[in-house]
């Protein structure tokens, strides 16, 4: 009960930054490897006995981010993921980089999402009719994810193949590449 009120309570003073003043990211060069693996070191308790598939590359270009506000972002998706799937289901964690864009992808085999619900999970205190009554939560998380995300350059994006069907949420960051190449050559030299 404590680490649910303790997230309820996060959650709430992230609405809050939000909203008054809008979040203003420290962005610096980040791995977002390390980023993943943090935010999964924060989960361990939500996650229970579930089974992590990580797969990371080992190539993945920097980011230029807040890694702090991307890293909240992937607890809530972590969250989500724990919450609306089965105790005994894995949850699959991968990242890639295409183009001028790095996707981390979180991918779970529960509940899924209806038509309905993909178009409206990212507004604030949205709750699907269908979990409101069983599964707790106060319909912040994944706005706050966005809102994190959005303030980095990126996206978020749900896919899944309906209820049921499991959920797959993506965040895309941008890559500035020429900015990249010219860090690792400043590191050579």
């Amino acid at each position: 009960e404590a680490v649910r009120l303790n997230n309820d309570i996060q959650n709430l003073l992230g609405a809050s930054r939000i909203s008054s003043n809008g979040v203003k990211p420290q962005k610096e060069w980040a791995d977002p490897a390390d980023i993943v693996r943090s935010a999964i070191d924060r989960c361990r308790r939500r996650f229970g006995g579930r089974k992590i598939k990580l797969a990371l590359p080992p190539d993945l270009p920097l980011v230029h981010v807040d890694a702090v506000l991307v890293q909240q972002a992937l607890v809530q998706i972590f969250d989500n993921a724990a919450k609306y799937s089965p105790p005994e289901s894995g949850i699959e964690i991968s990242a890639r980089s295409r183009d001028d864009l790095l996707a981390i992808t979180v991918s779970d085999r529960g509940t899924g999402l209806t038509a309905d619900e993909r178009e409206k999970m990212w507004n604030r205190f949205f709750r699907s009719d269908r979990h409101a009554t069983v599964i707790s939560g106060s319909g912040l998380g994944l706005w706050i994810a966005s809102a994190f995300v959005a303030v980095n350059g990126g996206t978020v994006t749900a896919a899944s193949g309906g209820a049921g069907q499991g959920a797959s949420i993506s965040i895309e960051l941008p890559v500035a590449r020429g900015v990249v190449s010219q860090m690792e050559a400043d590191a050579d030299e």
